[in-house]
């Protein structure tokens, strides 16, 4: 006989078997706090928010980004929650204890009830570290714009989905197994939206994150086109669908329990079909109204000779761009400081229905957009900026490129050719010496350049400099600024006049003059010698 057939417990009452569950569920929950699959990945991620922090590529947050971001980063916890309650559930079958548990006064679906409540302290744990990694960004003197609530609560909803799954395959087999290779299951369907494009359709809404970002431009939110309120409220339907589930599989019998995972189910296929939704036309719309004629969408501030115009949710990253324009504007003489320029944020241009995909860019609409505007001549920024992206480095750089070029030549000169001789060599010093920033942009471009002509910029408008002056002036950030720009002073008027030639421009800065580049090298962005 065995140990179940001897000891034949009474059922509880329902307060009491309800003070059961909970005492359970307490102690289960401290388990599952100490789990080492726990304790690990939410290690990972905290390593995962420190490296960047202590590398400087979380300085320029964009807020209504990273609540999206923030959501891929709660997977590692979410996968050690998976592990710890599937191991959590099949423990007794594991170390063989199983027939003592009959003898319990708790039936199995009680204790898969306390197994489903244990996850709620590490889901309020998870919130609230993941509330404090993002107040901190939010507090960053650059950061723009501001989160969504929905998008907030997805990343410990993920948590708590992939723990209510984990219970659920505990009841569904007792292999062991079956939690890790579930995990490498949606680890590889994760994976699989990032490397073949997956990302793009709107089937990748019924995953457990909508990983339509990180690519191309940072766009305004309102252009995103992201349904965050509806993929929550269908993780949380899936989440109570996998809950119920799990009791009806331990043996529940209630018909409360049966209709809330029926109600459930229906409603994870009504929400989920609702994500399957064509870009609306309207989005559409505004993507190319942004992209081609982003100026009656700008808010603008005026500081100095300069007006910067942006959308609405970027206009604070204007400290960041005069810092650029002050350390240009410091070199030129008074006779040479330049009239009102304005500076305008643009978009690269989109591809539906991907947020941001890089095509190319349109300089001819952006002018005609610019004078309808009365600014013509706008000097281009884009919208991703300092974090140690390529991304943000051809922003910086392009900005800063621009920006110089338009002081030495003027609003009627600067075209898509390439900047030539002393002005070329002019226009990248001007650029790299502004900030550090703006250095480290323009060197980091070099690593990832082909061919003779560097062009800064990206896909917005591009500022072309053939390499040998590039890298003269590179020679030249080498040197104290402060010594390189009494010399630029002097001879200001030499240094910018289209005739001088970069032999020229090198005697006077007293640096070796460019190497020639060879006639098979060239392009059609290449200066005439």
């Amino acid at each position: 006989m065995t140990v179940a057939e001897q000891v034949r417990p009474t059922a509880l009452p329902l307060t009491m078997a309800s003070a059961a569950v909970r005492a359970l569920a307490w102690c289960e929950a401290r388990r599952l706090l100490r789990h080492p699959a726990v304790l690990v990945s939410l290690a990972l991620c905290l390593t995962v928010w420190a490296y960047p922090t202590a590398s400087g590529l979380t300085e320029y947050p964009v807020l209504h980004e990273e609540d999206q971001v923030l959501q891929l980063e709660l997977l590692l916890p979410a996968a050690g929650v998976l592990l710890a309650s599937h191991m959590a559930v099949v423990r007794a079958a594991r170390e063989g204890t199983a027939a003592w548990l009959a003898t319990l006064v708790l039936t199995p679906a009680q204790r898969v009830a306390a197994h489903l409540l244990a996850l709620l302290p590490v889901v309020a744990l998870v919130a609230t570290l993941a509330g404090i990694r993002f107040c901190w960004l939010a507090l960053l003197p650059g950061a723009v714009s501001s989160p969504s609530a929905a998008e907030l609560a997805t990343g410990p909803a993920l948590v708590l989905i992939t723990g209510a799954l984990g219970v659920l395959i505990g009841t569904v087999t007792r292999s062991i197994a079956a939690g890790p290779i579930t995990l490498v299951v949606l680890g590889l369907v994760t994976i699989a939206e990032a490397l073949f494009g997956y990302m793009a359709s709107p089937w990748r809404r019924l995953d457990l994150i909508d990983s339509d970002f990180g690519s191309g431009d940072s766009l305004p939110a309102e252009l995103m086109d992201r349904p965050a309120e509806l993929h929550l409220l269908y993780l949380l339907l899936l989440t109570i669908a996998f809950g119920a589930l799990a009791l009806l599989r331990s043996g529940h019998r209630g018909r409360v329990v049966s209709g809330t995972a029926v109600l459930a189910l229906v409603g994870v296929i009504a929400t989920g079909a609702a994500q399957l939704r064509p870009l609306p036309e309207s989005v559409s719309a505004a993507r190319k109204r942004a992209e081609e004629a982003p100026a009656a969408l700008h808010t603008c501030v005026r500081k100095g000779v300069v007006t910067y115009c942006a959308f609405p949710e970027f206009i604070d990253r204007h400290r960041q761009w005069s810092q650029i324009t002050d350390g240009i504007v410091r070199r030129v003489p008074d006779s040479a400081r330049p009239e009102p320029i304005t500076v305008r944020q643009r978009l690269a241009p989109i591809t539906t229905p991907g947020p941001g995909v890089v095509v190319e860019a349109r300089p001819n609409r952006w002018a005609e957009d610019d004078r309808r505007a009365g600014t013509p001549g706008a000097v281009s920024v884009g919208t991703h900026w300092g974090n140690g992206s390529d991304a943000a480095d051809d922003d910086v750089s392009g900005y800063a490129t621009a920006l110089a070029r338009r002081i030495i030549e003027g609003p009627s000169e600067a075209n898509g050719e390439a900047v030539c001789g002393g002005r070329g060599i002019l226009t990248v010093w001007l650029a790299g010496q502004a900030t550090k920033e703006s250095e480290s942009a323009i060197r980091s471009l070099l690593v990832r350049h082909y061919g003779m002509v560097i062009g800064f910029g990206g896909m917005l408008e591009t500022t072309a400099v053939e390499s040998p002056d590039v890298n003269l002036a590179l020679k030249l950030l080498d040197r104290p600024a402060d010594e390189v720009g009494e010399v630029v002073e002097r001879h200001w008027d030499k240094l910018t006049h289209p005739a001088t030639t970069s032999a020229q421009a090198a005697r006077i800065l007293d640096v070796p003059p460019p190497a020639a580049i060879d006639s098979t090298e060239k392009s059609i962005y290449s200066c005439p010698h």
